[in-house]
């Protein structure tokens, strides 16, 4: 893909990308005396543009030519001096340049068409059409595209600006005091950030702001509602208060028969807490079979523990191990998987 490089401050009149082809013809009118210069249109039409007297009265059509850089006709006089017109703004100079003295002929802006669009490679041999200006205008002077001293692009006399700062390319629109204004996206069309339409987000968030506001007063109704009730379960606690103070009666003796069963108990907890002890006195092997055996004793009771495990490695590199121990009447078995 080729790309466009603005160098030098050379202004290029758009007049030469024309599709329509412009002609010119300088004819001498006999009747005013003077010369003339007509626009002849593709369809023959014709258009006085200028009338004029050549300084010497005469002029030297062979000489004469086309500056294809300006657009400029360059018009030699009887008397060596060159008039000029030019197409874009309909003026004349009758005194354009005078040659100097001492040359069988002189040559006037001469220059190479690649001086002002030429196609080139860049830095990295990529095709580019390199135009050598850094400020492109219009027909009636305004410019279109330029770039300014500081690297931004602007487009159009009042700009569309872009530049890049700190690896943040920015886009923004000034005035003609150079001041920075708002872009609009008109309506028929849409600003997308990565694919998702800006103006569909900013509906949606306006939706979903309504239903939260109608959600909100829904909640304040519920909030009442809830206090009401708040009021009511108060006077529910204050009976169930009176309540709790009886079972704490109740509690007094469930707690003296509880002291008695849990004498009887103790035997059998012991051995329990024993046979705890014993089976976490052994830590199986992570990997392959292993066998572990451990000793636990809690309130002179004593219990011994056996424990038997397996470890390994699924395909996806989870590791696991599976081991069962027991003890008297105690017994377990657990999976451990890590990730």
């Amino acid at each position: 893909m080729k790309k466009i490089i603005l160098t030098l401050a050379i202004l290029i009149p758009l007049s030469i990308f024309a599709a329509e082809t412009r002609t010119y013809g300088v004819k001498y009118n006999s009747d005013t005396q003077k010369n003339e210069i007509w626009l002849i249109a593709d369809d023959g039409t014709q258009t006085l543009m200028q009338t004029f007297e050549f300084p010497g009265g005469g002029w030297q059509p062979g000489s004469s030519y086309t500056d294809s850089k300006t657009g400029f006709l360059w018009l030699l006089s009887g008397t060596g001096t060159w008039v000029t017109y030019d197409p874009t703004t309909d003026t004349m100079d009758l005194a354009a340049y005078d040659p100097p003295a001492g040359y069988q002929k002189t040559f006037l802006n001469t220059f190479a068409f690649d001086e002002v669009i030429k196609d080139t490679v860049d830095e990295d041999g990529n095709p580019v059409t390199q135009i050598g200006s850094t400020d492109i205008v219009g027909s009636d002077g305004n410019s279109m595209i330029s770039v300014e001293s500081d690297g931004s692009v602007h487009i159009g006399e009042d700009s569309l600006v872009t530049i890049e700062e700190n690896g943040v390319q920015q886009l923004y629109a000034t005035n003609a005091s150079d001041q920075m204004i708002n872009i609009n996206i008109k309506k028929g069309t849409d600003l997308l950030i990565d694919g998702v339409s800006v103006s569909g987000s900013l509906n949606t968030n306006a939706t979903n702001i309504a239903t939260n506001t109608t959600d909100i007063a829904t909640n304040k109704t519920n909030i009442a509602a809830n206090t009401a009730e708040i009021a009511t379960y108060s006077a529910s606690i204050s009976s169930n208060t009176t309540a709790i103070a009886a079972l704490g009666s109740d509690l007094s003796a469930f707690k003296s028969s509880t002291n008695s069963q849990m004498t009887y108990m103790k035997s059998d907890y012991s051995s329990g807490i024993a046979s705890a002890v014993a089976m976490s006195q052994f830590n199986l092997a992570q990997e392959g079979f292993s066998v572990g055996i451990g000793r636990g004793s809690f309130n002179d009771e004593d219990e011994t523990a056996f424990g038997l495990g397996y470890g390994g490695e699924f395909k996806n590199g989870t590791l696991f191990k599976l081991q069962a121990s027991k003890s008297g009447d105690a017994s377990g078995v657990g999976l451990t998987i890590s990730f």
